[in-house]
């Protein structure tokens, strides 16, 4: 383990969370200027077995941050133009109104496609192309442009797409060959058979509800874009309608269903602001321009009741001060359900993660990682 003794007190309010949470394991990793300062981790990946620095969990939506990085690259390399319209990359999505639709509205959760609306199976959203082809298809749930709904799962299918028309190569294949493999992390969009080994299964505090709604109210539009009407259920830890199935973890879900570590994640964040192993991903000017806050207030669909939302750049999660810290302006990442965050800054030049494969719901679900960003602020500060 790395523990340098200015982040000290960060290990010690890890270790304290895991003696009230007891269950699960996880772990916690911060790159300041291209080096490890922490890389830590505890408890058990399963019963009997402990977590090491090899185990890799689910990390849920911290997987619309790996595949913002994808999509920054393209632009970066002049391939994908955020303002140009989705169809020029993907034709068949010009159906059903969605013709003037750019690129940037897919990164902002504003194109109205935040769930499907015909019903689809576990075998339909892991096939890699009925999910795309029912998109394409399909008619906004809302005028796009007007609003921004969080496209929970349907984000990274959407963005997914651009990659694979514009790079020949899967979201998966093109995250592994550009970013995996180079910088040698434990990260996969779309886990392959021989490495569910280390793989540390998914449990749950077990307080998240089903939602019971009427057809096309908000309440339903809202469950739906994290089931499908079917394939998928509030039991996320499940062995046949969550991502403890198999058949899920290895499809390629570009918008929930990426696998890594803490180490894994905080070294690719810091690999987009530093260079490492001789790779930089993306250039300042690039970052500058991906974390201009874009999609902020209330979402579509989603309960108004507070004064606080979170808000999205071009893809990346930006800072919400007192409801989802950051380290400032210049911070761009992810958090994940359950309790996951994965993030860069660009002006620090750091990389954190934090995952863990005991899942948290409510509204209290991302106050592990919360607390340990806060106190990394006051150090760095």
């Amino acid at each position: 383990m790395i523990i340098e003794s200015k982040y000290q007190e960060i290990a010690d309010l890890f270790f304290a969370q895991a003696e009230r949470y007891p269950l699960g394991g996880s772990s916690l990793a911060i790159f300041k200027d291209g080096e490890p300062v922490v890389n830590i981790w505890q408890g058990d990946a399963e019963a009997g077995k402990p977590w090491t620095q090899d185990t890799t969990s689910v990390v849920f939506s911290c997987t619309k941050g790996l595949t913002s990085i994808l999509a920054h690259r393209l632009v970066q390399e002049g391939k994908l133009d955020l303002e140009q319209k989705v169809s020029y990359y993907w034709p068949e999505f010009a159906q059903a109104g969605k013709q003037n639709i750019p690129v940037k509205w897919l990164l902002q959760h504003k194109a109205g496609l935040s769930a499907t609306r015909r019903d689809l199976t576990m075998d339909e959203i892991t096939d890699g192309h009925t999910l795309e082809e029912e998109l394409a298809a399909q008619e906004p749930l809302w005028e796009p442009g007007t609003a921004h709904g969080y496209h929970a799962l349907t984000f990274g299918t959407l963005i997914g797409k651009l990659v694979h028309n514009i790079t020949g190569k899967t979201a998966g294949k093109y995250f592994a060959e550009l970013i995996a493999e180079p910088l040698g992390v434990d990260a996969w969009i779309g886990l392959p058979k021989d490495k569910f080994a280390n793989l540390a299964p998914l449990i749950s505090d077990g307080n998240r509800q089903a939602v019971v709604a009427e057809p096309n109210t908000d309440l339903y539009w809202q469950a739906k874009a994290m089931t499908f009407g079917g394939a998928l259920n509030h039991l996320v830890e499940s062995y046949e309608t969550g991502f403890n199935n198999p058949q899920l973890v290895s499809a390629e879900l570009p918008g929930a269903g990426g696998v890594s570590n803490a180490f894994g994640l905080a070294k690719i964040y810091s690999a987009a602001v530093t260079e490492m192993n001789g790779v930089r991903l993306l250039e300042d000017e690039t970052l500058r321009a991906a974390v201009v806050p874009q999609a902020t207030g209330p979402l579509k669909f989603e309960p108004s009741n507070g004064t606080l939302f979170p808000a999205w750049g071009n893809g990346f999660m930006v800072d919400v001060p007192g409801l989802k810290d950051l380290l400032g302006p210049a911070s761009f990442g992810h958090d994940g359900l359950g309790g996951q965050n994965a993030f860069g800054d660009f002006e620090h030049r750091v990389g954190f993660a934090y995952t863990s494969n005991f899942l948290l719901s409510g509204a209290d679900d991302q106050w592990r990682q919360q607390v340990l960003i806060r106190k990394l602020k006051e150090i760095l500060n």
